[in-house]
């Protein structure tokens, strides 16, 4: 049985149903579209805020580039005590205990925008240069307690690295980090402390008592990256890694990286988590007068694919020297190592930079290698040995060297030898610096430095995947979770 459907008594109301209907849903999405625009010029006009309310610090020597352009960032850590806590002040010391302010970190990050790279080199702070517009050398450091434009002035007249702009911040800014994402999350393979130069108490505070994953709020974040007497705990005996500012400016690297990748993972997911890290970088951090507000929004739009974690780093290399004519322990730069890693950092991220090393000149079975390991990784010069066998090399012997105070590998050889060492060096991941030694006579002594990665099948590809690495974790030192 059929309903009958009512009579349609006026054809036209028919025709008008879908129009206006369809009028209400263009209305709808306009108005969807107004307050998505509102939000996002909100979003934009609130971002404007926080960033414009950053201080601005008059840094003269520096040489301002766009936001688009390669450009390298001397950053700073401060040690001033203004503004601590009393905990912090009872631990570290008062304002009114250690006046002023020293560069606790300098590190150099230079930017590639067009390929959404950077790279850090650190410069330790007892590294003893002449200082930019006196008469006098000294540790670096001092020249910040000057000003940054004396340590900017300093940097480029000893490294010849041209610095585009500056930033810094205190390491109270790094604790309210920390804290803005719930902590970090750290893996330590032994339990560790840190220690004291008279052997005594505790400087810094940092203490983790087990081994394992441990996550860090910003107190003992702020402990682990001040820490210089760093101590780990190995069958019942405290042992110190005594690298002193070495050690912790890996440790250092290694904690930014896993920081910043935690703030930018909870931000993108929680709004209330980014405003609070928002709040909380900008608050203790000063940039240089050539920045805007906009510029900086343009410079993070440009490195919006960039990762943290994967961040490559560089120390400045150096010889140590102990009392030094009556500056007691000094770090002297070593000219020929620090202008290979200087190349090396400069170009990680290029989409125009090729490999330094020529490809193999002579075949690896005519090769004699003797193998050191300089980096102190357990095990390395057995590992790269027998990887240079497989790979057709003669292996002469394997043995210890004495650590090498930098990233980079160091390959030795005799007269008449160089496309020998460019053959070898052409296998070895990781930067690599060639020198002349009668002392190496017929062979090529490669000595590992902790940059180094892995033994390759021969020349690596040109490129950003053919650059150097992040050095070598010392198996104390913890690891990001």
């Amino acid at each position: 049985m059929q309903v009958a459907r009512p009579p349609v008594s006026d054809p036209a109301a028919v025709t008008e149903v879908t129009p206006r209907r369809r009028r209400r849903a263009l209305v709808a999405c306009a108005l969807g579209l107004v307050v998505c625009a509102v939000v996002a010029v909100a979003s934009f006009g609130y971002l404007a805020l926080k960033l414009g309310s950053i201080g601005r610090v008059s840094v003269s020597g520096i040489h301002p580039v766009g936001p688009g352009s390669p450009q390298t960032i001397l950053l700073t850590g401060s040690d001033s005590r203004a503004g601590e806590t009393a905990s912090q002040a009872q631990q570290f010391g008062s304002a009114a205990q250690v006046a002023g302010q020293r560069s606790d970190v300098i590190v150099l990050i230079h930017l590639t925008p067009a390929t959404g790279t950077a790279a850090m080199l650190s410069i330790p702070r007892d590294v003893f240069v002449p200082i930019a517009g006196t008469s006098s050398s000294n540790r670096i450091n001092v020249a910040f307690t000057t000003s940054p434009s004396q340590l900017v002035a300093t940097i480029e007249q000893n490294f010849g690295i041209v610095i585009n702009h500056y930033a810094q911040e205190d390491f109270s800014g790094l604790q309210g980090v920390a804290n803005a994402v719930s902590g970090v999350c750290m893996n330590f393979p032994y339990p560790v402390r840190d220690g004291s130069p008279n052997g005594t108490g505790n400087e810094s505070g940092l203490n983790i008592p087990t081994a394992g994953h441990h996550t860090l709020d910003g107190a003992m974040a702020l402990a682990l990256v001040r820490s210089r007497y760093y101590q780990y705990l190995v069958n019942g005996a405290w042992r110190a890694e005594g690298t002193g500012d070495v050690g912790r400016i890996q440790r250092q690297h290694s904690f930014m990286r896993a920081l910043a990748s935690k703030a930018i993972h909870a931000s993108l997911g929680n709004p209330l988590t980014a405003n609070a890290v928002l709040g909380k970088a900008v608050h203790n951090v000063k940039i240089d007068t050539s920045y805007t507000t906009l510029g900086l929004i343009r410079l993070a739009l440009h490195l919006r694919s960039l990762h943290p974690s994967g961040m490559p780093s560089f120390t400045l290399p150096y010889v140590a020297v102990t009392n030094y004519r009556g500056y007691g322990d000094v770090l002297l730069p070593d000219p020929a190592q620090d202008a290979a890693v200087i190349a090396a950092w400069l170009s990680y991220g290029s989409s125009a930079a090729k490999v330094a090393t020529p490809p193999p000149t002579v075949a690896p079975s005519t090769v004699t290698v003797r193998v050191l390991n300089g980096s102190g990784v357990a095990g390395q010069a057995r590992t790269a040995s027998d990887a240079l066998q497989a790979a057709g090399f003669r292996v002469s012997a394997v043995g210890t060297a004495p650590t090498l105070q930098h990233g980079a590998s160091v390959l030795l050889y005799g007269p008449g030898l160089k496309p020998a060492a460019q053959t070898v060096a052409a296998h070895l991941g990781g930067p690599v610096t060639l020198q002349s030694s009668k002392q190496a006579g017929s062979e090529v002594v490669v000595t590992t430095g902790s940059a180094f990665t892995r033994v390759t099948g021969g020349a690596p590809a040109p490129g950003p995947a053919a650059a150097p690495t992040t050095a070598a974790v010392p198996p104390w030192d913890p690891t990001p979770c």
